[in-house]
């Protein structure tokens, strides 16, 4: 949501002086959000007006994208008694036990409002019982949880003889490895999603595959 973040938003900064010291770096923020774009021996002018803009890419993107979360969960934590409610880059989750599809509506109403008056736009999803959430399915019914990709997504990975630093390509298999282990319930569905994984490490030149990372303590 990097190009939702308008000036009055950024006044999140504002909000996290209450946890840290923000000096000189406030102003740095500020004065780097003036974007100017020439292409084609023309100038390009962003609609509206002002120099102001979060553009993709930009080098402190993420780390605005975060306090921005930082700050609207806090807003909803005000709203809501400290209930669980997640937030990642423009997706969210929240789970609220026992409510009534009226008392659900109620929260979701709420829940726009609040991104509403922060300048955001939400589309909010009630009374699921199946979630998918970034790369994971979520399944309060059965307890269950397993891998999840997006219709026609196919994983991609650095190619092995690529020149990213030795220890980020020897370690990629067993990092994609633990990870699918964390995200599958059990060994059935790691082995189920595990195909397509190997598949794509193949195409990517490793002869290794992924396996279950079972931890010792």
């Amino acid at each position: 949501f990097y190009p939702s973040i308008s000036q009055d938003l950024l006044n999140a900064l504002q909000f996290a002086s209450r946890f840290t010291t923000i000096t000189e770096e406030k102003n740095i923020i500020h004065h780097a959000r003036k974007s100017l774009l020439f292409g084609l021996e023309k100038q390009w002018v962003k609609k509206g007006n002002g120099l102001f803009d979060v553009t993709m890419g930009c080098f402190d993107g993420a780390e605005l994208c975060e306090l921005v979360e930082a700050f609207a969960l806090t807003r909803l934590s005000e709203e809501f008694n400290g209930r669980d409610i997640g937030l990642y880059r423009d997706d969210g989750l929240a789970v609220f036990r026992n409510v009534s599809g009226h008392e659900a509506d109620r929260i979701r109403k709420d829940m726009t409002r609040i991104f509403n008056d922060l300048g955001l736009k939400i589309t909010i999803q009630t009374n699921l019982k199946t979630v998918d959430f970034l790369d994971v399915t979520l399944n309060l019914t059965t307890g269950k949880y397993y891998p999840y990709r997006k219709p026609n997504d196919q994983p991609l990975y650095i190619h092995s003889q690529s020149n990213h630093p030795p220890t980020i390509i020897q370690n990629l298999p067993a990092s994609m490895s633990r990870r699918l282990t964390d995200i599958s319930h059990d060994n059935d569905i790691f082995d189920d999603a595990a195909p397509l994984y190997n598949k794509a490490l193949g195409r990517s030149g490793y002869d290794k595959s992924v396996c279950v990372c079972v931890c010792v303590c």
